[in-house]
C-alpha cells in the first residue's frame, strides 16, 4: 500500500521519484502499480499536514531556460546564491533546483536527496552543491516515467536517465571534487546539470530504439 498523505510537498516529490525508480526496476506489486499510476494522473492531489511556504518566482520562460549558464568564480557571491537556492528548494520541494531557475545565470544547482537510516529508523538527507559540474562518466541508462521539473508545474515527461553517474565539481567553498552517484541521486544531479547547460527535460525524451 503505497503512501497517502504527505508532510509537505517535498517529502511527496521525493516519495514519486523514489516509487517511480522502484517501479521501473520491478519491485512493485500489481497493486502498487495501479495506485502509483492513480498518483501520477495530472488531477491527483495529494494530501499534505502541513502548511506550505511562500513559493518565489520560478522562470518558466523556455528560450531564458535553454542559456548555457556562466562559470562561476571568485568574484561571484556564491554563499548568497546558495543560500537562495535552498531557501527556494524549502518553499517549492522537488528534489533540487539550478540558480537559473531563480534567474540568476550561473552555474550552480543544489539538490536534496532522502536516506532512511536502519539503525536509526529515520530518515536524513544528502545534500549537494554543485558548481561548475561536469559529468564525466555514466553508465546503465533507464527509463524515468513521468520526471518533472519546477519551470513546468505539472509537465511530466519519460525520460532517459542513467543509473550511475560520475561528477567533477566545485563545492562551496570552490574547492575541486568528485563524486560518485546512483539511483536517484545520480537522476537528480542529471537533471540540475542540465538545467546549467541550457538543456531540458524534453531534450531527454526516452524514444523506443
Amino acid at each position: 500500500m503505497l503512501k497517502q498523505t504527505f508532510k509537505d510537498q517535498i517529502e511527496f516529490d521525493i516519495y514519486l521519484t523514489e516509487q517511480k525508480i522502484r517501479m521501473e526496476k520491478g519491485f512493485l506489486t500489481r497493486s502498487e502499480r495501479e495506485q502509483l499510476n492513480k498518483i501520477l494522473d495530472k488531477n491527483y492531489k495529494p494530501i499534505f499536514i502541513k502548511e506550505e511556504l511562500p513559493k518565489p518566482k520560478i522562470v518558466t520562460d523556455i528560450n531564458e531556460l535553454r542559456k548555457p549558464c556562466l562559470d562561476v568564480t571568485k568574484e561571484d557571491n556564491i554563499k548568497e546564491i546558495i543560500q537562495k537556492l535552498k531557501d527556494a528548494h524549502e518553499a517549492c520541494g522537488g528534489l533540487g533546483i539550478s540558480a537559473n531557475q531563480l534567474g540568476i545565470q550561473k552555474r550552480v544547482s543544489y539538490i536534496k536527496i532522502p536516506k532512511f537510516v536502519d539503525k536509526n529508523k529515520e530518515l536524513q538527507f544528502n545534500e549537494y552543491i554543485f558548481i561548475n559540474p561536469k559529468i564525466i562518466e555514466k553508465d546503465k541508462s533507464i527509463k524515468v516515467r513521468g520526471e518533472g521539473c519546477l519551470s513546468f508545474p505539472g509537465v511530466f515527461v519519460d525520460t532517459l536517465r542513467y543509473v550511475f553517474c560520475t561528477i567533477e565539481y566545485l563545492d562551496e567553498n570552490l574547492k575541486p571534487q568528485t563524486g560518485i552517484l546512483q539511483d536517484t541521486e545520480s537522476i537528480a544531479a542529471q537533471h540540475e546539470i542540465d538545467h546549467t547547460n541550457g538543456k531540458l527535460i524534453f531534450d531527454n525524451r526516452w524514444r523506443t530504439k
